[in-house]
């Protein structure tokens, strides 16, 4: 068995799983709060986060305090699910491309209810030991108002 190419194998699962890590502690920092302290060890020091047609940030500082700050004017609480990522990992193993799907529930600063959905478009790379966004895309497909809005869970799920 060739150990270069056993090792090059390696080192390319290692980097898909952290990817995939970095994916999952984006929605977990969206969603708790969102979290600027969470957010921000997530993006480069020169990173760009496009949100749709509503604006950008550069930066992790800015994106970390952007991202925070919209729970006033935009959504202030979240459930992200994040799935089907897609990664293409660059020959040198030291930054991708990576494609994911956006569903989630989310309560308006204004009390209302909606459900979103779309597609991050990220670009990611290898940063001081760590695999973080230089890039990050959202495209929103939907952003829709849900009128009878979020209720408690059922004491029972007989009374559901």
């Amino acid at each position: 068995m060739d150990t270069g190419n056993l090792e090059q194998r390696l080192r390319q699962l290692e980097a898909l799983r952290a990817i995939d890590d970095l994916i999952a502690d984006l929605g977990r920092a969206f969603d708790a709060g969102p979290s600027a302290a969470a957010l921000r060890p997530l993006f480069t020091a020169d990173s760009r986060f496009v949100i749709d047609q509503y604006g950008s940030f550069e930066g992790s500082e800015a994106i970390a305090a952007g991202v925070a700050g919209n729970a006033d004017a935009g959504f202030r609480w979240t459930l992200h699910f994040l799935v089907s990522p897609k990664v293409a990992l660059a020959e040198d193993q030291t930054a991708g491309t990576v494609d994911f799907y956006l569903w989630e529930a989310a309560t308006a600063a204004s009390g209302k209810a909606y459900w979103i959905g779309g597609r991050y478009k990220a670009q990611v790379r290898l940063d001081e030991g760590r695999w973080r966004f230089a890039y990050l895309e959202l495209e929103a497909d939907l952003i829709s108002h849900y009128p009878d809005g979020w209720q408690p869970k059922p004491a029972q799920l007989s009374d559901a």
